[in-house]
C-alpha cells in the first residue's frame, strides 16, 4: 500500500508471537473410536511442528511430514505418531484441540466408575483452560497437551526413576512435559479420574420396597437405577494397581531433580469408604501428606533420630494439592485443575506471575462437589495445606492457594525453627510459582551471556538490574525506589566465573529472597540458587 506521493510504504508483517509468563502442561487421554487423531491437520501446520522440533523431536517431526507427503515405506513408531502419543503439542484455542482430536469429546474411555463415569477428564480440563468470556489478541496462555494411551494405566502419567532428559525420544510423557523450558504448571487430569474408586457410590438411594411379579414380555427393559447389579457388563471392575500415597513420591522427586522450578497440581483422592453420605477426601492420603509434611527441617540421614519422610518433605513444595472436585450438567464429575491452572496463567499474565488467585471468580457453571463449607476449607488449608474451591455470592472461587510445605530449599527449612517453618506466609503457591518463574527468567539471561561473557564485562549486571527494575516497575517489589526494592552485589570468584548475591524484597507475601547468580562461560553453565531472609 502506497500512501500521499508514494514516498510512505506500509508494508504488512507478522507480529513476533509474545510469550506467555507461565506455560502449563496437561497429560491425559483423548478417546477416539478407532485410538487415532488428526494427524495430518498438526504435520501440516509447520509453526506448532517449529515448538515441537525444538524440544528435541526433530525425527518426529520430519517423519510426520515425510508421512503427509505420502511416504510408502512404514516405520516402526508410525502407529504412535498416527495417534499423537507422547507428543508434546502447543494449544493455544479450545478449537485447536478439537482439531486435532474431534472425538475425545463424545467418545467413551475405558475406565469407568460409578461416579465420574466413562469420560475422559483432559477434554474438559481443556475446555476450562480457556473458559471465559474476555479471550482476545492480548490472551497469549499456552497450553501444552500429551496424549497417553489408555492401555497403559496410572503408569503413563508417572515419571521413571533416575530418568535423564539427554535423549529425548526415549522419555516417557512426565519426563516430556519437563522439556517445555517456559511451562511451570503441571495436570494430570485423567490421572486423578483413574483414581476415582470404581464402586463408590454418589448420594446413597432412597431403598424401594420391591415390587410384585408380573409377567412382562420378552426382552422388557427393567432399570429404576435402585436394583442390584447382576450382569457382567455391569459390574464395574477392579480398582488400579497403585495406591493413591505411592503417586506422590515419584512426582515431586522428579520435578526437584528436573525441574525445581515446576509444580503439579493434583486433586486429593476420594475416600473408598466415607464416613458420611457424600464423598470425602481420602483419610489415608491425607494423614499420609500431614506425616510427610510435619518432618519438612529434619535431617533425612545420619544422628540419632532420622526422620524417614524427611528427604521427601523438602521436595513437597512441588505438589500443589486441590480439593474439591467438580460438577456440572455435562459432567458428572470433573478435575478442577482446568479452571485452576487456567486462572494462574491468565492472573500471570495480566496482573504478575507474583499474585494469586484467591478471590478471583472461576469461569463456568460448575460447582464445587462435594460441597465445602468454610469451616471444611480452613481445617484443609491449616493440615496438610490445601487449596480449596468453594462458591461465595453464586461464584466459584479459590479460597486460598496453599501448600503443603513451605516454598523454601531445604537448607533455609534446616536452619529455620519449628516455629518459623510453621507461619503460613511460606506455604504460599503464589511464591512458589514467582520463584520458579525467578529461576526460568535468571536461567535464560544466562544462557544468553554463555559464549560472550568476560568477567570484567559489566553487562551482566546491567542486565540484571535491567531485569529487577521492569519487576519493580510493574509492583512485583515494594519499595518507593528501585535501590529499596533489591540489591546486587558481585561474588568474588574464579576467573571464568561471573557470580551474583541478589536480593529482592518481594510485594506478597514473604520479607525478602536472596539469590545467588553464578555462570562459567568455560563449561557454558548457567546456575540460580534460592534462598529465603526472614527479617
Amino acid at each position: 500500500m502506497l500512501l500521499a506521493d508514494k514516498r510512505i510504504e506500509l508494508d504488512a508483517r507478522p507480529a513476533s508471537r509474545r510469550l506467555a509468563p507461565v506455560e502449563v502442561v496437561m497429560i491425559g487421554h483423548c478417546p477416539s473410536f478407532d485410538g487415532s487423531a488428526e494427524w495430518k491437520r498438526l504435520a501440516r501446520d509447520l509453526a506448532v511442528l517449529a515448538e515441537i522440533a525444538a524440544l528435541g523431536f526433530t525425527a518426529e517431526v520430519e517423519r510426520l511430514r515425510a508421512l503427509d507427503e505420502g511416504a510408502s515405506e512404514p516405520e516402526p513408531g508410525d502407529g504412535t505418531l498416527y495417534a499423537l502419543y507422547r507428543l508434546p503439542i502447543p494449544i493455544r484455542s479450545l478449537a485447536y484441540f478439537q482439531a486435532l482430536f474431534p472425538q475425545a469429546f463424545d467418545t467413551d474411555g475405558a475406565y469407568r466408575s460409578a461416579l465420574a463415569g466413562r469420560s475422559a477428564w483432559l477434554p474438559a480440563a481443556v475446555q476450562d483452560f480457556f473458559a471465559g468470556e474476555d479471550r482476545g489478541f492480548g490472551d497469549t496462555r499456552t497450553l501444552w497437551i500429551i496424549r497417553v494411551p489408555e492401555s497403559d494405566g496410572v503408569r503413563a502419567f508417572l515419571p521413571q526413576p533416575n530418568t535423564s532428559l539427554i535423549e529425548p525420544s526415549e522419555l516417557g510423557a512426565f519426563e516430556r512435559a519437563l522439556l517445555i523450558e517456559r511451562a511451570g504448571i503441571l495436570a494430570l487430569p485423567d490421572l486423578e479420574r483413574l483414581m476415582v474408586p470404581r464402586a463408590l457410590p454418589d448420594v446413597p438411594r432412597v431403598r424401594l420396597e420391591n415390587p410384585e411379579p408380573v409377567f412382562l414380555p420378552c426382552g422388557t427393559e427393567i432399570d429404576d437405577t435402585h436394583r442390584e447389579r447382576r450382569r457382567s457388563e455391569e459390574m464395574l471392575g477392579a480398582e488400579p494397581a497403585l495406591a493413591p500415597i505411592d503417586i506422590v513420591p515419584p512426582i515431586v522427586r522428579a520435578l526437584a531433580r528436573l525441574r525445581p522450578d515446576m509444580q503439579c497440581l493434583l486433586t486429593l483422592p476420594l475416600d473408598q469408604r466415607p464416613r458420611d453420605e457424600l464423598p470425602a477426601p481420602s483419610r489415608e492420603f491425607l494423614e499420609h501428606i500431614a506425616r510427610i509434611a510435619g518432618e519438612v527441617g529434619s535431617e533425612a540421614g545420619g544422628g540419632a533420630a532420622v526422620a524417614p519422610h524427611a528427604e521427601l518433605a523438602e521436595k513437597l513444595r512441588h505438589l500443589q494439592l486441590l480439593w474439591p472436585y467438580l460438577r456440572s450438567e455435562d459432567q458428572p464429575l470433573a478435575s478442577p485443575c482446568g479452571l485452576v491452572a487456567g486462572m494462574q496463567a491468565r492472573v500471570s499474565q495480566r496482573h504478575g506471575v507474583w499474585r494469586s488467585i484467591a478471590g478471583r471468580p472461576l469461569p463456568g457453571a460448575a460447582l464445587p462437589w462435594p460441597p465445602v463449607t468454610q469451616q471444611q476449607a480452613t481445617a484443609l488449608r491449616e493440615v496438610p495445606g490445601v487449596t480449596v474451591l468453594l462458591t461465595r455470592a453464586g461464584k466459584l472461587q479459590v479460597d486460598d492457594e496453599a501448600l503443603c510445605a513451605p516454598c523454601l530449599p531445604a537448607a533455609d527449612l534446616r536452619r529455620m525453627s519449628a516455629a518459623q517453618r510453621a507461619q503460613e506466609h511460606w506455604r504460599s503457591a503464589e511464591v512458589m510459582r514467582f520463584m520458579g518463574w525467578l529461576r526460568r527468567g535468571l536461567q535464560a539471561l544466562g544462557e544468553q551471556l554463555v559464549f560472550d561473557a568476560d568477567p570484567r564485562d559489566p553487562r551482566p549486571e546491567l542486565a540484571l538490574r535491567a531485569f529487577f527494575e521492569r519487576l519493580h516497575e510493574a509492583g512485583a517489589l515494594r519499595g518507593a525506589r528501585p535501590e529499596s526494592a533489591y540489591r546486587i552485589r558481585e561474588i568474588p570468584s574464579p576467573e571464568s566465573t561471573i557470580a551474583f548475591e541478589i536480593e529482592i524484597a518481594p510485594a506478597y507475601p514473604i520479607d525478602r529472597l536472596r539469590l545467588t547468580f553464578l555462570h562459567d562461560r568455560h563449561v557454558a553453565v548457567t546456575e540460580t540458587r534460592i534462598e529465603a531472609v526472614d527479617g
